[in-house]
């Protein structure tokens, strides 16, 4: 079974950086361990893609030990102020940066997933971060999906030097302080 990848659809309700309202809000840190944010994925039917499966694995992820909130912004590489057909995850990343957003922490990923039960089919979020690098060497970072035939955490290659599409869609933090301002 093939499924397309619609980079292009926008999740309801996003929003521009320069508007500084956040598109959604997430908890972090809600679950105790790993194993407890793995065991929340499961008991939601929610299919954990092999990559994204390995990169949950990785010591180098792991959940807040307190509960916070992080508010969220979703962007394409167009709305960041990058070219017309694709770019690179590097240049995606710096613009976001430029613009006052920061990169999500890995965590954001799979906890987005179990917030965002909603998603319409197609979407596609790539999660902003700084790339997990797992035990094959690949970088990686999070996709949360609905795909058609159910809710997904999926990984994606994340190479600096990458190209995505224009019309990919990038979720990022709001910046700590633009956090606190209400």
């Amino acid at each position: 079974m093939s499924t397309t990848n619609n980079w292009n659809a926008h999740p309801v309700g996003c929003r521009s950086a320069g508007a500084g309202s956040p598109w959604k809000e997430i908890n972090l840190g809600s679950y105790p361990t790993v194993i407890a944010l793995r065991e929340a994925l499961k008991e939601q039917r929610i299919l954990i893609g092999d990559l994204a499966d390995r990169m949950l694995e990785l010591p180098s992820f792991h959940v807040s030990s307190s509960v916070t909130r992080i508010k969220l912004m979703v962007l394409t590489a167009t709305e960041l102020g990058l070219g017309i057909d694709s770019t690179s995850f590097a240049q995606v990343q710096a613009h976001a940066l430029k613009m006052g957003l920061d990169l999500c922490p890995p965590e954001v990923g799979p906890q987005l997933r179990l917030q965002y039960l909603a998603q319409k089919v197609g979407e596609y979020l790539l999660i902003g971060m700084k790339p997990l690098h797992t035990a094959s060497r690949i970088d990686a970072c999070f996709v949360v999906a609905n795909g058609g035939a159910g809710l997904l955490l999926i990984g994606r290659l994340a190479r600096s030097d990458l190209t995505v599409s224009s019309q990919s869609q990038f979720v990022f933090a709001l910046r700590q302080q633009q956090r606190d301002v209400h």
